[in-house]
C-alpha cells in the first residue's frame, strides 16, 4: 500500500504545476513566473520506413551535433532512445519550458525532421515536470552528465503512463508529495534518477526514469514496491516502455550519471 500511495504522490504534483496559478496580489508575477518556467519533457517516438536500423544509426549521428543547448533554444537535454525489438525510435527531452518546448516542435528544424520520407508514425507528448522531481533526481539541469559515448552503455529510459480514476488533482499533489522521497537513487537499486510527468490537459501522467541497465528497469517493474503501484485503485490504464540510450546521446547532455 505504501508503495501505491508513492507514485499517486508524483501525479498529482505534476498535475498541480501545469494549473493556472492564483492571484495573490504582490506575489502574482512572481508565481506566474514560477510556473512559466517549470521544465517539461517532450517525448518523441516514431518508426522507420524502408530504413535499416544501420542507416538510421548512421543518420543519427550526422544529426546529433544538432540537438544542443547551445542550438536548441530551451533545451537542457536529450537522450536518443530506441527500442528495436519493437521498432520503436525517438528522443526524450527536457526543455526549461513548456512554451520552449512547444516552439522546438513548430520550428523549421523539427517540421524537416518529420518530414523525412524515412520516419513515420511520429508521435509527440510534453509533460510538465513538477518541483518535487528534485528529490528524485529529475530536474535535467541538476544532474551530472557524461560527454564520454561509452557510458551509455547499458543506459535505458523507462517511460511509465497512466491515468487517475475517482481522484481529484489535489488527492494526487497531496500523495506525490509525501511519497517522491521514495523515488531516489540511494532506494531504487539502479536508478538514476526519475522525472515524475504530468499533462492535466491529456489525463495523462507518470514518470521518465534513467536506470544504469536495462536489467535494472525491468527488475524495478517487477520489484513489489512496483506491483503496489500498479495496484493503486485510483491509478489505471498502466503503460510501460523501456529504451535503450544511444551514445551519441553524449553530444547533446543526455547520458547521466551520478
Amino acid at each position: 500500500m505504501k508503495k501505491i500511495l508513492l507514485f499517486s504522490i508524483f501525479i498529482f504534483s505534476a498535475l498541480s504545476c501545469n494549473q493556472t496559478p492564483k492571484k495573490e496580489n504582490s506575489n502574482e508575477n512572481s508565481i506566474l513566473k514560477e510556473v512559466s518556467e517549470t521544465p517539461h519533457i517532450l517525448i518523441v517516438n516514431y518508426n522507420l520506413n524502408e530504413m535499416t536500423v544501420e542507416e538510421h544509426s548512421e543518420l543519427g549521428t550526422n544529426v546529433a551535433p544538432n540537438f544542443t543547448p547551445e542550438k536548441i533554444n530551451g533545451l537542457i537535454g536529450k537522450s536518443f532512445i530506441g527500442d528495436v525489438d519493437n521498432g520503436i525510435f525517438g528522443g526524450v527531452y527536457q526543455f526549461k519550458s513548456k512554451k520552449s518546448a512547444e516552439d522546438y516542435i513548430n520550428s523549421e528544424f523539427w517540421l524537416g525532421i518529420e518530414a523525412h520520407p524515412n520516419l513515420v508514425n511520429f508521435k509527440k507528448e510534453i509533460f510538465a515536470v513538477p518541483p518535487f522531481s528534485n528529490q528524485s533526481n529529475g530536474f535535467w539541469a541538476e544532474r551530472k552528465t557524461s560527454s564520454n559515448p561509452d557510458d551509455a552503455n547499458g543506459l535505458s529510459v523507462l517511460i511509465v503512463r497512466y491515468n487517475l480514476e475517482n481522484m481529484t488533482l489535489d488527492e494526487h499533489l497531496e500523495l506525490g508529495v509525501s511519497v517522491a522521497p521514495n523515488f531516489t537513487p540511494e532506494k531504487i537499486d539502479g536508478l538514476i534518477g526519475k522525472s515524475f510527468i504530468g499533462d492535466p490537459e491529456s489525463g495523462v501522467f507518470g514518470g521518465v526514469y534513467h536506470f544504469k541497465t536495462t536489467d535494472a528497469a525491468n527488475k524495478y517493474i517487477s520489484s513489489e514496491f512496483w506491483l503496489g503501484i500498479e495496484a493503486h485503485p485510483n491509478l489505471v490504464n498502466f503503460s510501460k516502455e523501456i529504451f535503450g540510450v544511444a551514445p551519441i546521446s553524449s553530444v547533446s547532455n543526455g547520458i547521466p550519471i551520478l
